[in-house]
């Protein structure tokens, strides 16, 4: 998981945790990303869109900008990923889809404790994961 809110990794933690997900989280997407993730071989990586810039943090990338990059990789580019947002906007969610995300959740009207489930689902049947969650609300974007 990609996440730079201290608050949040820790909340995310629990709950996927909790759910019997092993996870690692990483407050930015710097530094030599693709080598990271084709080492560390995630099932599912879930993205931020608004990483860093905070706190006058500023980062090499933003989330959409990771995502781009492990998608065009060939050791990274078959790893889904999930984006999972506080925010919606339909060109973001557009964007992400064209560069290759997985799905785009948006946390607007949902519990973080859904979260966990919407991983489990995917893992044990990719190919059925957008009928089975189409039925979530009109908060859940599916690409």
């Amino acid at each position: 998981m990609v996440e730079d809110d201290i608050n949040n990794q820790q909340l995310f933690k629990e709950v996927l945790e909790g759910a019997g997900l092993q996870t690692l989280i990483l407050a930015s997407a710097d530094g030599d990303l693709v080598a990271f993730v084709a080492d560390y071989e995630p099932d599912i990586i879930s993205m931020d869109l608004m990483i860093g810039g905070s706190d006058g943090v500023e980062t090499e990338r933003d989330g959409m900008e990771a995502l781009e990059l492990l998608k065009s990789n060939k050791q990274t580019k078959d790893i889904p990923i999930f984006i999972l947002t506080s925010f919606y906007e339909g060109g973001k969610v557009e964007l992400a889809k064209s560069l290759g995300a997985t799905d785009y959740i948006s946390l607007q009207g949902q519990t973080i404790s859904n979260v966990p489930g919407i991983f489990l689902r995917y893992m044990s049947d990719p190919k059925n994961m957008y009928q089975a969650t189409l039925c979530l609300g009109q908060d859940r974007v599916i690409v």
